[in-house]
């Protein structure tokens, strides 16, 4: 059986009784523009949709399959699991900046 644990808080997820969500992060250059529009005319369009697909479903099943020519340094997004407590704290401060503090206006 697979167990999942909240990247966040680190409690045990149980998919069966609660809600799982998974946050992918990916950062890339932003003046790299050009060189992804390059990269995108070698891919085989079709069948990047179908490994997505097949990850997707996977991922529905609970099922988790390595791939030998994945990587560690492979280029991609990063997944995070959260509960449903963390997602919604997420959700609302992605970047967990503290809340600004309120103006100090004078008693004019």
């Amino acid at each position: 059986m697979i167990h999942y644990t909240c990247d966040r808080c680190k409690r045990a997820i149980d998919p069966e009784t609660e809600a799982r969500y998974v946050v992918e992060i990916e950062v890339r250059l932003a003046n790299a523009a050009e060189s992804i529009e390059e990269e995108f005319e070698d891919i085989d369009q079709l069948s990047e949709l179908n490994e997505q697909l097949q990850r997707e479903l996977n991922a529905e099943l609970g099922l988790q399959i390595d791939h030998p020519d994945e990587c560690d340094d492979c280029e991609g997004p990063e997944q995070y699991d959260l509960c449903h407590q963390c997602y919604e704290t997420f959700a609302n401060n992605p970047l967990g900046r503290e809340s600004a503090v309120g103006f100090g206006f004078s008693n004019n």
